[in-house]
């Protein structure tokens, strides 16, 4: 398994609350995530994540200003 980093302000942290119904920060982000991705099999995020890894290495990584930006645009 690995563990991953997001830095969130406390108004996004309060937003994914009031969405998820969660009272913990990294229980709502996860509650969020998997909702989010909820169409996709373990496998397929998997495929998803390793992608977006070698890409980053290769420069060609989506970069965000904030927590609320990259919410919105996984949410598109």
């Amino acid at each position: 398994m690995t563990s991953v980093t997001v830095q969130l302000s406390e108004r996004e942290i309060k937003a994914l609350k009031a969405r998820t119904g969660k009272r913990n920060a990294e229980a709502a982000l996860k509650a969020w995530a998997a909702r989010a991705n909820a169409e996709r099999t373990v496998a397929e995020l998997r495929a998803a994540l390793k992608e977006s890894l070698n890409e980053e290495e290769a420069g060609k990584g989506k970069s965000f200003g904030s927590g609320r930006e990259a919410i919105r645009w996984l949410e598109s």
